[in-house]
């Protein structure tokens, strides 16, 4: 067959309103501009640091929104561009020689800046150059076809280095509810840069600080549970760690795995990426179970893996994406039996050796003088008083106290009650309601008990008894005459009903939903 002429694949101007239509989110639209200050960095790490250095700043990421004016700013003092680079910038999908790594298809600030708003300009001055250039884009005229963008110059101070972005005609708005939104997601996407000190970003006046380092529970050793590896995918390096967070320093948010690629991260927080054959559920949250609250992981991406160019999603090509499910899924099997609190077979949590040590830790808070002299010389008062007193605290609690309202069977609700009225007050107050069924579990947190407790985690405990006190001691009063051993055959029967529904949350084929409060980390 003789080819006789050719055609043209071309994309026409219109092509750019378009952009309004992508599918951003705020925050990774503003990281579009951020990669490029921090990029430019990377490129020139010696000629920024130098120039940084002399100034006594560090690489600093400035956003602005004028609510009045409805104009956006990002304001870089990074090493600037030329009138070259400037020109060089505005052409869409065309990577420059500087278009590497954060920036290496040549569209994101493009993109961001339309799908952010219609009207845009930019402000550069290169350092030594000793000239602002400064484009002023219309996105409705290019779409037009006017494709001209006017460049205009003036002379400013060689030591200027710059690079300022002025968005207005806006397609939508930064909304204040979404303010703290915008600031984690943010942070989590610079926590290398940020927690390395490499880069300060501002937004709204306000300086976004790193990630706060991860609070890992530790084995019986004492070990913390965080494992780092190193690994090949298709002859693509992946390399990070896994962890375990501390009860209580986890939750759905905090856990799952963090993709990064060139220290930026593609995936995270508060969405973290959760394979279904490692945390369960049937959607990207995962199961609601303790491995889906606790199991965390920073993993770093070979460059060679391929990323959405809107930098949110990797791209797996092949069986990658099965091939590093399967990896994680035998690198973490100790660690998710771990977080989930297995029970059951010859496993024993603690060793004998290190549960006489912490038996042996717990001497002086009962073998000591003021236990000795309440034991001793402790006098109760009349039951009917205890009642009478437990009735009106009952009555006095406020409807902004209570914290939780459970329906456990068809016949026992439980409310829970925070009170932070007198620390003379009981540590606990368990009242039958004037419904039937109904438990008022009133726990005082300004009790000195309460307020000694040293951790996150300990405080959990103490609560977390606090009710299963309350259900035993009420479901036995139901039953028969209320004695201790009584209660304590009752709670015995509740707690290995927990320990039940944390096996069967990982049993195969379960769903892993949790059902009751009490596990929540």
């Amino acid at each position: 067959m003789q080819v006789d002429d050719f055609g043209e694949l071309t994309i026409g101007s219109g092509a750019i309103k378009n952009y309004a239509r992508m599918p951003y989110t705020m925050w990774f639209a503003l990281a579009e501009f951020i990669d490029n200050s921090t990029q430019s960095r990377l490129n020139y790490p010696e000629l920024v640091d130098e120039a940084l250095k002399l100034e006594g700043n560090p690489l600093t990421v400035e956003i602005e929104y004028n609510v009045t004016r409805r104009e956006l700013t990002v304001t870089d003092n990074s090493i600037g561009m030329s009138k070259d680079d400037l020109i060089a910038a505005l052409k869409i999908a065309q990577p420059t020689k500087d278009s590497k790594g954060r920036s290496k298809y040549g569209m994101g600030m493009k993109t961001a800046a339309c799908w952010i708003g219609n009207k845009w300009k930019i402000e550069t001055a290169e350092l030594t150059g000793g000239e602002e250039w400064t484009a002023d884009i219309d996105v409705d005229r290019i779409a037009a076809g006017d494709n001209k963008i006017p460049l205009t110059v003036k002379g400013v101070s060689q030591d200027e280095h710059y690079t300022k972005i002025t968005i207005t005609d806006l397609n939508r708005n930064l909304q204040s509810r979404t303010d703290e939104t915008i600031k984690a997601y943010l942070s989590s996407i610079y926590r290398f840069d940020l927690q390395a000190g490499r880069l300060k970003i501002i937004y709204r006046g306000e300086e976004i600080q790193a990630p706060p380092e991860d609070n890992f529970d530790v084995d019986m050793d004492g070990k913390p549970m965080k494992l780092p590896f190193e690994h090949s995918i298709g002859g693509k390096k992946v390399k990070g760690f896994v962890g375990v967070l501390k009860q209580g320093a986890g939750g759905r948010k905090f856990a799952g795995f963090s993709l990064y690629q060139n220290q930026r991260q593609i995936k995270g927080f508060p969405t973290a990426w959760k394979p279904s054959n490692i945390f369960g559920g049937i959607n990207d949250e995962g199961a609601n179970n303790l491995v889906s609250q606790r199991l965390i992981g920073i993993l770093e991406l070979d460059p060679a893996f391929h990323v959405s160019h809107t930098k949110d999603a990797v791209l797996y090509t092949g069986n990658e994406e099965e091939d590093l499910e399967d990896y994680l899924f035998d690198l973490t099997k100790d660690y998710r039996e771990f977080a989930s609190r297995r029970r059951g077979g010859d496993r024993d949590p603690i060793k004998r050796e290190k549960f006489r040590e912490m038996v042996a830790d717990l001497k002086s808070e009962f073998v000591n003088d003021e236990l000795k002299d309440v034991i001793n010389t402790s006098v109760l008062p009349p039951l009917e008083t205890i009642l009478a007193n437990n009735a009106k605290q009952v009555e006095g609690v406020l409807d902004e106290e209570k914290v939780a309202s459970w329906q456990i069977t068809a016949d026992l609700r439980v409310d829970i009650w925070i009170q932070d009225k007198s620390e003379n007050d009981p540590y606990v107050v368990s009242y039958a309601g004037a419904g039937k069924g109904t438990i008022h579990i009133i726990i005082n947190r300004i009790h000195p008990y309460y307020t000694a407790r040293p951790t996150v985690e300990a405080i959990y405990e103490c609560i977390r008894q606090y009710i299963y006190d309350a259900v035993a001691e009420y479901r036995v009063g139901q039953m028969i005459k209320v004695t201790p051993d009584s209660v304590r055959r009752m709670k015995d029967s509740l707690l290995r009903a927990d320990a039940n529904r944390i096996e069967n949350i990982d049993a195969p084929g379960s769903a892993g939903n949790a059902g009751s409060g009490l596990d929540q980390a």
